[in-house]
This record gives structure tokens, C-alpha cells and sequence, in this order.
């Protein structure tokens, strides 16, 4: 499983189930450059996009999830808004 995070909300609600293992992707602007060293170098695994996306933006976001299965096939993506 792979969640991927739309805002900072998504974030926080991947963060409060505290599954760690699971990759985490997320958009730019939800996390920090701070946020994502620090996560990194806990040994999590976070990849960000350069790019925001809204929550309405269906074709950035079916991109984006595009994206995320090339990383991860034959997994099933979260998306969190």
C-alpha cells in the first residue's frame, strides 16, 4: 500500500495511523524541506512532488497517481485530501 497526500490534512491523518512502512508521497507545499530531511533520515520512505495540486484537479491528480504506480506496481494507492 502507498498513500499519497494531497494537504497537510492528509498528512496528518496518514501520520495519526502510524504506519510508517508504507511509503508516503505528497504534493509540494504539504511538508517542509525540514519535514521531508527529517523523515528521510528516520529511514521513512517519502518522495514529493515539485508541484501542488488541488483537491478538484482530477487530471494532475490521475497523473500524479501515474506517477506512483511506475514506483510502486501492483499496489494500491490511498489518496488523502
Amino acid at each position: 500500500m502507498v498513500f499519497f497526500a494531497l494537504n497537510r490534512c492528509g498528512y496528518e491523518s496518514f501520520s495519526k495511523l502510524n504506519i510508517w512502512d508504507f511509503p508516503l508521497w505528497v504534493v509540494d507545499g504539504v511538508l517542509s524541506a525540514e519535514e521531508l530531511t527529517a523523515l528521510r533520515m528516520q529511514g521513512m520512505d517519502v518522495s514529493g512532488f515539485n508541484y501542488a495540486l488541488e483537491h478538484d484537479d482530477i487530471a494532475g491528480i490521475q497523473d500524479a497517481l501515474e506517477t506512483i504506480r511506475e514506483h510502486h506496481p501492483a499496489q494500491t494507492v490511498w489518496v488523502s485530501n
